[in-house]
């Protein structure tokens, strides 16, 4: 083997260990439920298509208060441009659409 060839080949077995290390964020719906005190129903109204819920028009507006409140004005603004946002515990979470 060629040593281009043997870069190439190195390379090519490094990049799915590249792409999990840089890849998505650890935190899921459950652990945004758990940080804002919501169920993971509540949390994905909020953050996803909320007219898919019965509930929507009962409670939608409290979710969605609780739910700005526990994360603040500026980390909600930040997840619902599609930008990812870091949990107070740490954890990195981002809106997959």
């Amino acid at each position: 083997m060629t040593s281009k060839t043997k870069l190439c080949a190195l390379l090519l077995a490094c990049a799915p260990g590249l792409v999990a290390a840089a890849g998505s964020p650890a935190a899921s719906i459950r652990d945004v439920a758990a940080a804002t005190g919501l169920t993971e129903r509540q949390v994905q109204m909020v953050i996803g298509a909320h007219t898919a819920y019965a509930e929507y028009r009962t409670s939608y507006d409290w979710a969605r208060r609780r739910f700005v409140q526990a994360l603040g004005q500026e980390r909600y603004e930040q997840l619902m441009a599609g930008r990812e946002i870091v949990l107070d515990n740490g954890e990195r979470f981002a809106v997959n659409n």
